[in-house]
């Protein structure tokens, strides 16, 4: 039995077509999390109608003339999250944790001493991290229906044998780098099946586009240990212009910067073939680096008709992102006592655009004078929206966003805040839930907060802890092996937050 162990340390493969982005890889990118100053945290997020906080900015950019005066203020977060995966009936959980800058801003306070109906102009920075993938999960399970061999076969099946061999005056890494500039993902993937023995053809003969199972001709049930680890984050840059008109109403404008870099390493092992097959065990791993940039742009408006009630409105336009996949793969197999490996060294990069869905939001406010105040906020977003660009023509990313179509729905966030002062002492809670996002199965996010927070008079300090449950299903892999993982992540964050007025 040949060993391909490729030796190559580094080969890049650019391609313009897409390997396999798919519906899922957008959602990672697509789903709301909580996140923001402790204040904001505590109150449930709900500050659409109150502002006056750096992180209400980035909702609602009228927020950033409600300031009464300059202000400084930065946030760090500590994360546990202990991810529970569910596949056929197993059950296993991992915790993980992660700690970071989660927020800096600046809001400028320029009072207009002339008596003119725009009484204050507000200018404004904040960085806010939007969401922090340093998490991990492993499915662990026996699989009666499908493994890595229904993978490679849904690849395989109309490939040409002759692409998928390799020749005398060619390497493993040569043929796959060919293959992916020429041929493309599918054949890229036959090849892997072919080479690493899992799948073979019908006929040996060049024109042959049929293939058959070769770890488990017998079709018998296999084991899965499925590990997969994220890291990176997701992060938002909000450029404000704000301005108060008279003493009722606050218009502001948002530029928005999106910054995004994730690293996604997916690796299953597959054994217990069961009678019938030659095969030990069967390891797949796909490293996929993301990274990229988008744009978006926020209108916002918070009206006072009395002393006591706010109300808010604000529109949070699709993010348009540009993003870069880079994507190595390996894979080794036993069979009768010798293994196998299927190294390529190579790089695939890959380069494409997708948008987000619009949201609108709306808020209401009550101001118990000094005492405190209550406060309520709607989000709306339809994730049937969120789509690849086709400019190209790409028949993948016509079917996912047809996939999109078909399986997302719109999904609405419900945030409730209260906070109470003793003093300089305030004391706060929230709550929040988003409503399911996928029509077929539960894809949510819902949670409650409490924190506290001391009024030094030139600076405040603010602390939260929020308590957040989260549920949605991935298949393992977008073809062939597509059966669900259940992933139910708890998580606690705390939040610190120091602010300084100038």
């Amino acid at each position: 039995m040949k060993k391909y162990i490729s030796h190559v340390l580094l080969l890049f493969l650019y391609a313009s077509a897409a390997h396999s982005q798919s519906m899922h890889d957008l959602l990672r990118f697509t789903r709301p999390e909580l996140k923001g100053t402790a204040r904001y945290i505590s109150l449930g997020g709900a500050f659409n109608a109150l502002g006056g906080d750096l992180s209400a900015i980035k909702d609602n950019p009228a927020a950033a003339a409600v300031f009464i005066n300059s202000e400084l203020g930065v946030t760090l977060n500590a994360v546990d999250n202990k991810i529970d995966a569910s596949y056929f009936g197993n059950q296993n959980n991992i915790d993980s944790r992660s700690s970071k800058v989660e927020q800096f801003g600046i809001v400028l306070v320029l009072n207009d001493t002339e008596g003119n109906d725009f009484s204050k102009i507000a200018l404004a920075f904040n960085y806010q991290n939007d969401r922090i993938y340093n998490n991990k999960y492993n499915a662990i399970g026996i699989n009666p229906n499908r493994g890595l061999d229904d993978y490679f076969l849904a690849y395989a099946n109309g490939v040409r044998f002759q692409d998928i061999k390799t020749y005398d005056d060619e390497s493993i890494s040569d043929s796959y780098k060919y293959l992916g500039e020429q041929r493309g993902f599918s054949s890229q993937q036959a090849f892997l099946g072919y080479q690493s023995y899992v799948i073979n053809p019908e006929e040996t003969t060049d024109e042959n586009t049929l293939y058959v199972s070769n770890s488990n001709p017998q079709g018998n049930s296999v084991n899965h240990d499925l590990f997969v680890s994220q890291s990176g984050r997701k992060s938002k840059y909000s450029f404000t212009l704000s301005t108060q008109y008279k003493d009722k109403l606050y218009l502001g404008l948002n530029l928005n910067s999106h910054q995004l870099e994730t690293r996604r390493v997916h690796n299953l092992l597959e054994d217990n073939y069961g009678a019938g097959s030659d095969f030990s065990y069967a390891e797949f791993e796909n490293d996929l680096y993301t990274y990229g940039s988008g744009f978006s742009f926020q209108l916002g408006a918070i009206y006072k008709p009395t002393d006591k009630i706010r109300m808010g409105l604000s529109y949070q336009s699709p993010t348009w992102y540009s993003l870069t996949d880079e994507l190595s793969q390996f894979i080794i197999t036993s069979e009768n006592n010798e293994t196998d490996t299927i190294d390529p060294g190579v790089i695939n990069i890959y380069e494409y655009k997708f948008s987000t869905p619009a949201e609108m939001s709306a808020g209401l406010a009550y101001i118990f004078g000094k005492n405190g105040l209550i406060s309520a906020q709607y989000d709306l977003s339809n994730y049937q929206n969120t789509s690849f660009n086709i400019n190209q023509g790409d028949v993948n990313f016509i079917n996912q966003n047809n996939e999109i179509a078909s399986n997302l729905k719109s999904a609405g966030t419900l945030k409730l805040g209260g906070e109470y002062r003793i003093s300089r002492f305030s004391i706060r809670a929230g709550y929040f839930n988003q409503k399911s996002i996928h029509k077929a199965f539960q894809d949510s996010y819902n949670g409650s907060s409490i924190g506290i927070g001391y009024d030094f008079g030139g600076s405040a300090l603010n602390l939260a802890l929020s308590r957040v449950e989260s549920q949605r299903s991935e298949p393992l892999f977008d073809s062939g092996l597509t059966d669900l993982v259940g992933i139910k992540n708890n998580q606690s964050q705390f939040l610190i937050s120091y602010s300084m007025k100038l």
